[in-house]
């Protein structure tokens, strides 16, 4: 029964390897080391591979185990297996939701009239997309041509313009707080404009994303549209999207 130590600890330190590996892309990337492409396209995919290699060895150290009735390294084995799932969930799951969702990057809860950069156009000039809202391009989404803009629709139906009974000058003193809570970096605020311009930058790639609110008067009230627009890429992985739903709950609950 030698064979299921070397398993178990096999299982374990693929999952190690495939932890170290994964990590390395991004940091790496934001290092210097190695391009997006190549952070991407192979030291991302090679530790996926690693840890789906490790899955299956501490599958098979796993039923071995129960049929032998030999629980020893039994902590190695489950270290190696668990964690492997764990390791590999994150991009695994980023890559499906890439494959279900449009390939865009520049999302708006005001597709028609969308919130234009002013103060961040200096900023953005090494980005490789445009800062103008594409959204009547056309691509193919589900087997079917669609604008940009209906792609944004169909995939993010909740992306709509925030609306409050308050005044102007209150929406976007909450604005500004509730953009300052995210942890963005303030560019400008310009409150006779109702505008506010920011920065995100993402944890593990270090990709910089930009963002630009307006506040304006409705009815006897007032609205605010967001919107959020990656530097480079094509498909954002739903990132844009997650940034505008979670800035709507700070904001609400700053109101």
């Amino acid at each position: 029964m030698r064979a299921l130590p070397l398993l178990a600890k096999a299982a374990f330190w693929l999952a190690v390897a495939s932890l170290v590996v994964i990590l390395s892309a991004g940091f790496g990337k934001q290092l210097g080391l190695w391009s997006l492409g190549f952070a991407l396209m192979g030291v991302l995919p090679a530790g996926v591979l690693i840890g789906m290699i490790a899955v299956a060895v501490g599958a098979v150290w796993l039923v071995w185990s129960r049929f032998a009735d030999n629980r020893a390294n039994s902590l190695y084995g489950w270290a190696g297996l668990v964690g492997a799932i764990a390791v590999i969930a994150i991009p695994v799951h980023a890559a499906y939701v890439g494959y279900t969702m449009p390939p865009i990057n520049d999302i708006t809860t005001d597709t028609e009239h969308p919130p234009q950069f002013k103060a961040l156009l200096p900023l953005r000039r090494d980005a490789t997309t445009s800062p103008q809202y594409p959204g009547g391009e056309t691509l193919t989404w589900q087997g079917e041509k669609v604008t940009w803009a209906e792609a944004q629709k169909l995939a993010y139906p909740d992306i709509r313009t925030y609306r409050a009974f308050t005044t102007p000058d209150k929406l976007f003193e909450l604005a500004l707080a509730a953009a300052k809570d995210m942890g963005w970096q303030i560019v400008a605020a310009d409150k006779k404009e109702g505008r506010i311009e920011a920065t995100d930058t993402t944890f593990f790639f270090g990709f910089t994303d930009d963002i630009v609110i307006r506040v304006a008067p409705s009815g006897e009230g007032a609205k605010l549209d967001i919107r959020s627009k990656s530097r480079v890429g094509i498909s954002d992985v739903g990132a844009n999207a997650a940034r505008i739903r979670d800035y709507i709950k700070t904001l609400e609950g700053t109101s």
